[in-house]
Parts: C-alpha cells; sequence; structure tokens
C-alpha cells in the first residue's frame, strides 16, 4: 500500500510540476523531460502517457519516404489512440529551410524531428534541439549516437554501387573507387548533384589531397548528375546507364528482390548514413514527442523500420538484408559532416557540376 501511495504521490507531483506548460515559463521540452529520468520504467511511462493525452496531438518532420513514413505513424497512432498525428515528409535539405523559417519566426510547431546528417547538424547549430535520453539509447552502439542525448539513428543508410546486370557483367562490375577511373567507364555513369555525406566521407578516408585527386578525376569520366537516389535507381533499371556510384542500399535490394534488372556491390569504403531522430528545443507537445522517439527507437519500432528494407542501428534486431551487416561502415556521423557541410558543398559543386 506504502508503495503504491509513493507512486501516486510523485506521478501527481510531476504532472503538476511539468505537465502544464504555461506555467513553467522559459522551460524547453527537454528541460520538461529529464525531470521524469529519476522516475521507475512504469512511473515514467504513466506520466508520458498521462501528459500526451492531455496534448492530444504530435506533428512530426521526417525525410523519410511517403510510403514507409506513413504505415510508421498509424502504427505509432495505433500503440497511442488518443493522439491525433500529423507527418509531413520533405526531403532534408527542404526540412531545414522550413525549420529555420520557422523557428526564426518564433513559430515552434514541430515536436520531433528526423533527418539525414548534414540537417541535423545544421539544425542543432541553429538552436532549434534540445538534448533528449530516450532509455533506448542504450540499446545502440556508443559509435551512432552523441554522448549528450541530441540525435540517435532511427534508421541506418548503407551506400552501394548499383549496376544494371543486362549492360554489366557481374565479375565485371566495379569493386573499388579506383576502378571507376578505368576508361571504359566514361560516360557510363550516375552521380547524385548533392552527395555531400558521401563526398565528405571519401576524403576523411582517403585524405584531403589524395581524396581531391581522386574527385578531380572522376569528374573527368563526364558523369550523368541527377538528383535523387530513387530516380537514379530507376534509370539504372530503364537502362539509361549501366552503372549508378553511390545508390541507397534498401531500395536497390529491394528492387532486386521484387525481380528488377538491377545488381550491386559494396565498395571500399563502406560508407553508411544515419538518419537520426531529434527533438526540438520547444516542441509544443513534449510528451508526446518523448512517446514517439520511445516508440520509434524500440524493439518494435525499430522492427518495423527493417520491414522497409532499411538497416537499422539497434542491437538484436533481425535484418531484412542481412548481407548488408557483413562489412564495417564509414558512418557519416553529424559532427563529422557538419563542421566542413559548406567549403564541400561549394567544391562538390565546383568539381561535379560546371
Amino acid at each position: 500500500m506504502k508503495q503504491t501511495i509513493r507512486i501516486m504521490l510523485v506521478f501527481s507531483l510531476v504532472l503538476t510540476l511539468v505537465t502544464v506548460r504555461t506555467a513553467m515559463a522559459g522551460e524547453t521540452a527537454g528541460q520538461i523531460l529529464a525531470k521524469l529520468e529519476q522516475l521507475s520504467p512504469e512511473e515514467r511511462k504513466k506520466v508520458l502517457i498521462e501528459g500526451a493525452k492531455k496534448e492530444g496531438e504530435i506533428i512530426i518532420y521526417t525525410s523519410m519516404r511517403q510510403d514507409q513514413s506513413t504505415p510508421f505513424s498509424q502504427r505509432f497512432n495505433k500503440r497511442y489512440p488518443f493522439l491525433k498525428v500529423h507527418t509531413y515528409r520533405t526531403a532534408s535539405s527542404r526540412q531545414v529551410a522550413k525549420v529555420q523559417a520557422e523557428f526564426n519566426a518564433g513559430r515552434h510547431q514541430v515536436d520531433v524531428i528526423n533527418g539525414n546528417a548534414a540537417a541535423v547538424y545544421t539544425i542543432k547549430g541553429m538552436g532549434v534541439l534540445d538534448p533528449y535520453h530516450s532509455p533506448e539509447r542504450k540499446f545502440f552502439p556508443a559509435s551512432y549516437k552523441d554522448k549528450k542525448g541530441y540525435f540517435t539513428p532511427v534508421y541506418v543508410i548503407p551506400v552501394v554501387l548499383g549496376y544494371n546486370p543486362g549492360l554489366v557483367k557481374k565479375g565485371e562490375a566495379p569493386k573499388s573507387y579506383e576502378e571507376l577511373l578505368a576508361p571504359k567507364w566514361k560516360g557510363k555513369m550516375l552521380l547524385d548533384t548533392d552527395d555531400y555525406e558521401w563526398y565528405i566521407a571519401l576524403l576523411t578516408h582517403f585524405g584531403r589531397e589524395k581524396g581531391m585527386q581522386y574527385m578531380k578525376s572522376l569528374a573527368k569520366q563526364n558523369l550523368s548528375m541527377r538528383r535523387g537516389r530513387t530516380l537514379q535507381t530507376q534509370l539504372l533499371m530503364a537502362g539509361e546507364q549501366p552503372i549508378a556510384i553511390a545508390l541507397h542500399a534498401h531500395t536497390v535490394l529491394d528492387f532486386k528482390q521484387k525481380g528488377a534488372p538491377i545488381d550491386w556491390n559494396i565498395l571500399d569504403p563502406a560508407i553508411a548514413k544515419p538518419n537520426s531522430i531529434t527533438l526540438p528545443k520547444y516542441a509544443p507537445h513534449p510528451y508526446a514527442a518523448a512517446l514517439f522517439i520511445d516508440w520509434s527507437l524500440s524493439k518494435e519500432g525499430q522492427t518495423m523500420i527493417t520491414t522497409f528494407g532499411r538497416v537499422v542501428a539497434r542491437k538484436g534486431i533481425k535484418q531484412r538484408f542481412p548481407e548488408l551487416q557483413k562489412v564495417k561502415y564509414f558512418l557519416t556521423h553529424p559532427d563529422t559532416i557538419g563542421p566542413v557541410l559548406n567549403p564541400s558543398i561549394k567544391e562538390y559543386q565546383k568539381i561535379f557540376m560546371r
């Protein structure tokens, strides 16, 4: 009985202190949620649910594809049906512009943001994000998350070379970046117009001087520059070009599994891009935000992510494409990509977009 009374008193106290944000002038979402860390998992969950019920809705900005983000949010909504879930899908680059415009105007309307490393670093640099130490973070390798709790990968995107097996025999497809410089591939390769993370990762691996020499040599191969990895994958399967240098693995393997004319190799170094989930500092619905982040990183949420063919970093999750787990990846961490992003964008455009 004493234990029950104690739990009820803690529960009531926390709700009194942190549920009504108007009474907590100046507190951020991260500060509100940090107060729950002293509670037991059961107590914490009760407080989150009760707070989210009062909030009634959640607004999510995501770069996940529409055909994936919709069923993902619907599954979350099924678990927490008292919430109205509003999901807005946009590319990470446009996401940054949207968040910045809203933040500058003092319109704090988004509760959760997930995007690529460049977007996360940029948004964090605006002062938009708060740290949030979800209890689910302990199941993720330290190298995949930051110590302060600003971002955790909801999924990871391995980069693969894609090729059309009707135009390139399996044994003849390039297996290294150096092989892309061979004369026989000149004018026969696709590359994205803004794959800055891939560019920075390779320069980091090769070293600045050697990396720049390589990129300039690659640019002389008369690359077909196209925007969007999905578009490039479709063009590859249609036979417009025999090779696409840096595609997203989940898309390629999904098409291949369905019988499409496409195959792949992982080049050395193996590169992977994390898509991280974050908490905005002034999220208007912090309890709902915590529920969504926790669920996205949970065993249930991560398992659903794998059904889309995506790779997850959470330990103990069965992957749909286990063959993508056989190599060690160079991760395009936000804190690695971010500091050199702007000059790298200018270099990339100068080298490949002339």
